[in-house]
């Protein structure tokens, strides 16, 4: 190696400027990757080619600690401040531009992370004589986040649009920068004070230690999703505390990798021919087009946009695609969120409404295409969204149990509305398709095996099995509606995942057919892929295992059914008996709200205004965690001491002051590099 070589190498691992170079140089190339989309093979290189760059800054910051006796050099505290007007004035750039220009937001955000990341850096350098004020400093950060939260809390429920955004955003201000700022200051404060203390350090380490051990039984138990949260806190606060912009790695690595949407694929040629001997024609909501896997076809996972995420793992487009498939051709119109209003045709019923991004509704696609067309058999799965699905989720996964009679009532009283729309759209649908064309009703799969104890699911058994019995009465109402217009009923799909054995508490989370809550962002402009509320959306779906299951179910129901296939056909519906829901319906009173209302009366309002509501009664827990958080924020101050230069290292005593007549040597300059000491 050249000279040359050999003092690049050593500028850039072990000069004050040269590691921060590296950890700009992955940054630049994580954001271009993630910003850029691509290959998921490219994403992941970029990731760790920047985790590589950043371990450089880390490690030297770990070995070397931070001075504290003369303070940052100048230019740390211009840079900092540099990068944080530059990361708002892009932000502002990309607002004011009408969101045009997409990747201008992540770019902002991340010049404003490492700002204020270097800021801190810069701040927990002051000399020693001024640690109380970085303890009044910190108390005051954490001090305004603690009342613009309780603020924001009291004004959020009554808050509407513009103002509800604007306590949102001022909340995610506080939160996101003054309360890492405040806790960064305050833990250079702790470590100072524990810098002679060292049995405090071990304490702290030892309950590092139990809190890992801790993970790992959740991992061992199934608690997956708990034990990553855990693990990030754990990461991230230890980060926060040693000052190694660990922390700003990680987060910078998180934004880059919820902003990367998920792969798109295109589509098969069976869903592009235009001719074909046997046509399948798949339609309804999310169980049918796919939602839950980890990749959708191209066009069909664009947030603001089209949403239908139609996937190549859907259980339709393997009936036609497979080796020895039953179909040469697949007409795919299923689409993630569809009502029964979004099915029907549009020329004969007022509310019938097309999807965003869909430009017809499901019936009206249909009747667009050639006059030839004869599909060889059409399967619909719809009426969960009209039941309330993504509002029954919501209010099981939040605080409270969501099995209490008050709630029930709303879910199963509504679905008498479910049975009546369910009936005109079959109507609908079967007076806009060829004579003969056989349609089948396709209810949905029952996600939780009856099992006393569930490892892993945030269910309490009460909640299982009021959902449980929820879909059991759905499904009831979807057969009755399949009987009332004359069409099939797939019953085979109900205990679909119970024959694979991939039911919930039947096998770990990892294993089963169903996502119980999946974290995954999506394509779209920049603020939609940041938005937490589109990370969960394939959470309560089937994942790549539940379709192999769900094709089983109708490759077997078909086997029963050949004479569907092969003319002359047979009458639809004929023998099939009425089930009680059937033979009770007119006896009984209409329902006092819908799930597909508007208004006040909406069955989704009161079960939102129950679930909020939920939330409140049980703040104490919330208290708890934060009491929690605090106990292993202060254990990772202490264990943090021990290292060198952090604590227990550094000298008692502030260095005495400099004789003012005493000639200046080479010691008592001050160093370039604040990470040196003299």
């Amino acid at each position: 190696m050249s000279d040359t070589d050999s003092g690049l190498l050593s500028w850039l691992t072990g000069s004050f400027w040269g590691p921060r170079a590296l950890f700009l140089a992955g940054t630049i190339l994580l954001v271009g990757v993630s910003s850029y989309g691509g290959p998921l093979w490219t994403l992941i290189a970029a990731s760790v080619a920047f985790l590589l760059c950043a371990s450089v800054l880390v490690v030297r910051q770990l070995r070397l600690g931070h001075s504290t006796q003369g303070g940052p050099p100048g230019w740390l505290i211009r840079v900092a401040v540099a990068l944080c007007v530059a990361g708002l004035a892009i932000q502002d750039v990309y607002w004011l531009a009408s969101r045009r220009v997409d990747f201008l937001l992540l770019i902002g955000l991340v010049l404003l992370l490492l700002g204020l990341g270097w800021l801190a850096e810069a701040w927990r350098g002051a000399p020693r004589e001024r640690a109380t004020t970085l303890l009044w400093w910190g108390l005051g950060l954490v001090g305004f986040v603690a009342a613009t939260g309780l603020v924001a809390v009291s004004l959020l429920p009554a808050a509407k649009g513009a103002r509800f955004l604007l306590i949102v955003v001022h909340l995610g201000v506080a939160v996101l920068v003054l309360l890492p700022l405040g806790l960064s200051l305050l833990s250079e404060w702790g470590l100072r004070k524990l810098r002679t203390r060292t049995a405090i350090g071990r304490i702290g380490l030892c309950f590092i230690l139990l809190v890992t051990v801790g993970i790992v039984w959740l991992v061992l138990i199934d608690w997956v999703l708990e034990a990553v949260l855990a693990a990030a806190a754990l990461a991230l606060l230890l980060a926060l505390v040693s000052n190694t912009h660990l922390d700003v790695a990680l987060v910078l690595a998180g934004l880059c990798l919820i902003a990367a949407a998920p792969p798109e694929e295109a589509e098969p040629v069976a869903l592009t021919s235009p001719v074909g001997k046997r046509i399948l024609v798949a339609m309804g909501d999310s169980y049918m087009s796919g939602e839950g896997a980890e990749a959708f076809f191209k066009g069909t996972d664009d947030s603001g946009g089209n949403e239908c995420r139609r996937a190549p793992s859907a259980y339709a487009v393997k009936a036609a695609t497979v080796k020895d498939a039953r179909f040469d051709r697949l007409v795919f119109i299923a689409c993630s969120g569809a009502r029964t209003y979004n099915v029907l045709e549009s020329s004969k019923h007022p509310q019938a409404t097309p999807q965003p991004g869909e430009t017809f509704t499901q019936i009206d696609q249909l009747k667009r295409r050639e006059a030839s067309f004869h599909p060889a058999l059409v399967i619909i799965s719809v009426g969960g969204n009209d039941a309330g699905f993504s509002a029954l989720g919501s209010a099981c996964l939040a605080p409270g149990d969501c099995s209490t009679e008050k709630v029930k009532k709303l879910f199963l009283d509504n679905l008498k509305n479910v049975q009546q729309a369910l009936t005109e759209t079959y109507k609908s649908l079967k007076e806009n398709l060829p004579r003969n064309v056989p349609i089948v009703a396709v209810p949905y799969p029952q996600p939780f095996a009856e099992k006393p104890r569930c490892s892993g699911v945030a269910l309490t058994g009460a909640e299982r099995d009021f959902i449980t019995k929820f879909l059991i009465a759905l499904n009831e109402a979807v057969h009755n509606a399949a009987i009332a217009a004359d069409i099939e009923y797939l019953s085979g799909m109900e205990n679909a995942f119970a024959h694979s054995k991939v039911q919930l508490c039947q096998a770990r989370k990892g294993n089963a057919g169903v996502n119980f809550v999946d974290i995954s962002s999506v394509n779209g402009l920049a603020e939609q892929r940041f938005s937490p509320a589109k990370w969960i959306h394939n959470s309560l779906h089937p994942n790549e295992r539940g379709h192999d299951a769900l094709l089983g179910a109708l490759d077997t129901w078909l086997n029963e059914h050949e004479e569907l296939l092969d003319p002359p056909q047979v009458t639809q519906g004929a023998g099939m008996p009425r089930s009680p829901m059937a033979r009770r319906e007119a006896s009984e009173p209409k329902p006092q709200c819908s799930m597909t209302d508007t208004g006040d009366n909406n069955c989704r309002t009161q079960v939102s205004k129950w679930a909020r509501q939920q939330l409140n009664d049980k703040w104490g827990w919330g208290l708890v965690v934060l009491v929690g958080l605090a106990i292993l924020w202060a254990a990772c101050i202490a264990a943090t001491s021990l290292l060198p230069g952090h604590g227990n290292s550094a000298p008692a005593t502030a260095d005495p002051a400099p004789d003012q007549h005493a000639p200046t040597t080479r010691s008592d300059q001050r160093s370039d590099d604040p990470d040196e000491t003299t």
